[in-house]
């Protein structure tokens, strides 16, 4: 494990800036779009974006969760322990705030493939939901190894 921590690492921080990016990009920017343009102009956008997100976010979140359980297990196992260590509990707490996304793109997932509709928070708020996480997952990895 000790060869491949480095490259996991190195994946998992590009795979982040990726997602947590393409997150803020929809909230900074293509949400300021939705009124500047007729229905039938943003159904187009929402759809042709949709589809490239689609493509994107599920498997980069996917690849995202692979490598951080890569690199949690040198941290968190049966010979280092659980909550031995404040590392250990911040480890645990970011992989809560993951969870909460990951379960958050797994509903999408299951709506879209259902053919169901997106709650009201779905539709309007989980990317704002995901970005505040994000921030605070940021900053407990920077926080873990400050303890």
């Amino acid at each position: 494990m000790e060869a491949v921590y480095p490259y996991a690492h190195v994946i998992h921080l590009i795979l982040a800036i990726i997602f947590l990016g393409y997150v803020f990009s929809d909230l900074a920017i293509i949400s300021t779009l939705k009124g500047k343009f007729s229905k039938e102009t943003q159904k187009e956008i929402n759809q042709t974006l949709g589809t490239r997100s689609f493509k994107i976010f599920p498997l980069t979140l996917l690849f995202l969760v692979l490598t951080g359980g890569m690199m949690m297990s040198k941290y968190i196992n049966s010979t280092a322990g659980f909550f031995e260590t404040d590392m250990q509990k911040i480890l645990v707490f970011k992989i809560v705030l993951a969870s909460v996304i990951v379960l958050g793109v797994l509903s999408n997932l299951y709506v879209k493939f259902s053919g169901g509709k997106k709650s009201n928070f779905m539709e309007h708020h989980f990317h704002k939901l995901v970005i505040v996480l994000g921030v605070f997952i940021v900053i407990a990895a920077k926080w873990m190894f400050l303890v």
